[in-house]
Parts: structure tokens; sequence; C-alpha cells
């Protein structure tokens, strides 16, 4: 582990607003998000160094690249993964017809998939062996095996550089966004889509918040912490989207929900398959309240969330920036 200053504004200074543990493998590790006390920020600290980290992202992560499934049976959140799709490209198609895009940490490629169908030309990178290979071979894409800062795109190549929930997995932001403004062309478009660490769920549910995602998710960002971090890279912040739902499924109330339920005991536990052990997770309890849970996430939580999004203050938030004059 690794204690570290604030990455937005260098200071030394923060308070430990909460803690929470690993939910996706089972290690039982625990984690601290601390705000700095200089500009608000949230981030994990201390935090795993880099070889540390290795475990929070096994093959695992990757089932549907492992697997090698074809694309009709892919499917993002209970639903067709051209649904998913559409709403991750909207900000995207919005600021144009077509053009060139990079798109930071693709996964698997189907967003890519999704824009080139619709006149872009598309690029991807993708840390994750399994899932850039899946890219490549199986849905015919130009992705490459590695980081951005290591990928060597020649300067000013794309219209587009987009970040589809990557950014807060960042260890060192600021790299990686003078690497983004160096591959983007001038007045070059970034498109940064986050947790929101503002939303109503977030406050609702604390700890069990499935944004959280500890300790993937390195920072957590706000609107006016966002838009500092990409001013300070020289990015101007032009519009800011929320969003509470994707595909068939309001995800963050459902799972934040679902991981209360699991903390009491009501709902039974995930399966960790491959995980390193952890302790032996207590005997789920009520499993017939997963079909209610279901009805309740589709006839409640889509309406919560829809209102949260007016009031800027939903799960996910999207900020759009363009390339500045000086970057």
């Amino acid at each position: 582990m690794e204690n570290i200053s604030c990455r937005l504004c260098g200071s030394g200074s923060a308070v430990a607003i909460l803690t929470g543990k690993d939910r996706d493998w089972g290690s039982g590790d625990v984690f601290t998000v601390v705000r700095c006390g200089a500009c608000g920020l949230a981030y994990v600290n201390p935090r795993p160094r880099a070889e540390e980290m290795l475990k929070y992202y096994p093959e695992e992560n990757w089932c549907r690249a492992r697997a090698r499934g074809p694309e009709k049976d892919a499917d993002i959140n209970g639903a067709h993964w051209t649904v998913a799709a559409a709403e991750r490209a909207a900000p995207i198609l919005a600021l144009g017809a077509g053009g060139s895009v990079l798109d930071v940490g693709c996964g698997d490629g189907f967003l890519l998939l999704y824009l080139s169908r619709r006149g872009w030309t598309c690029s991807g990178v993708e840390p994750g062996a399994v899932a850039a290979a899946y890219a490549r071979d199986v849905l015919g894409l130009n992705v490459r095996t590695g980081k951005l800062e290591e990928a060597r795109y020649p300067d000013a190549s794309f219209d587009v550089v987009n970040f589809h929930h990557v950014f807060e997995h960042l260890r060192e932001p600021s790299e990686t966004l003078a690497a983004a403004s160096r591959v983007l062309k001038a007045g070059g478009a970034l498109v940064v889509s986050v947790p929101n660490f503002a939303s109503l769920d977030r406050r609702l549910f604390g700890d069990k918040w499935v944004g959280l995602k500890l300790p993937q998710h390195l920072f957590h960002y706000t609107a006016p912490t966002l838009r500092a971090m990409l001013e300070k890279s020289g990015f101007e912040s032009r519009s800011v989207g929320y969003r509470s739902y994707e595909g068939r499924n309001t995800m963050y109330y459902s799972e934040s929900l679902r991981h209360l339920l699991q903390d009491l005991g009501a709902y039974p536990q995930k399966e960790f398959p491959g995980a390193p052990a952890g302790p032996a997770a207590a005997p789920a309890r009520g499993a017939g309240w997963k079909a209610a849970l279901h009805l309740l996430e589709r006839a409640a939580f889509k309406g919560v969330g829809t209102v949260a999004d007016l009031l800027g203050m939903g799960s996910e938030m999207t900020m759009v920036a363009r390339k500045g004059r000086n970057a």
C-alpha cells in the first residue's frame, strides 16, 4: 500500500469520509476514501501499489471475451448490446456526423463496433489482453493492447477521445490527460463518463454504493472536481449530463440495494470464481427477494433516477470538453 497526496491540487491534507470493502473478488480487503481539504477531490488513500492492483483485475473480469461468444448473443445490463451501446454513444454522436474516435479502455469493443457502423473511424486501446484480443479477433476492430501512454499513436490523430467508466481507474489522471491531449486534433473533443460521487444514490447508500467499486475506482469525482481536473490539463469544459440507468437496469440503485441486503444476509451472496480466498460469507436468506427487487428497480428506481438526473444528481456523469488552444 502507498499513501499519496491529492492528484488535483497536490495537497497532503485530507480527511477520511468512508470505508468500504472489495465486493467484486471476495478478498475481504477494506479501503478508505478521503476528501482533499483544499480542493474537495475524493480518492482512495492509502491505495494498493500498481503490482498489488493486479489481483483486482483478474481474467475472470472478462467472462464474455474469454468465452468468445458471438456478437448476436451479447447483452449489456439486461438488454441487447446495441441498446446499451446506443446510450453510451449518444454524447459522441451529438458531436457530429462522423470522424475519428479513440476509446481508451475500450474493453471488449462493443461501443466501437456500434460507432463504426455509424460511419466513425474507430480505434481502441485496452490494458486487458483477453478483452483486447476479443475486440480484434472476434469483432474485427482496430484495438491495441496496453495503456494510452504506451500506445504510440501519432500526434493529432483523433477528433474524439473517449473514457467510458475508465477515468476513475487511472492511477495518474493528469499523465493520461496529457497523452489524450497529444493525440487529439486541435479543438478535438474529450468525453469522460464516471460515477457521480455527488449523486443521490451515493448519498443514500454510502459505503454500499456500487459506484465505489473499491479499490479499482481510485478517484471519485463530482462535477466541480472533474471539471477542475480537465481544466488543469488544458481542456475547456463544454457540457455535463447525468444518467441513472442503462439497458433495462437502473444499475446503481438496484446493485447498491443488493449490497445492502447482502450485508444484512437477506439476499444471496455473490460467488467469486477464481477470486482469492476471503472470509466465509454469511448464509444467504430470502432468495425470493430477487424477483421482487427486479420489479422494484423498474417501477421505482427508474423514476427516482430520472428526477435525480434532472437535478444534476444522477448516478453517472458525462462531461464533454474541448482541447484548449494552449493544450
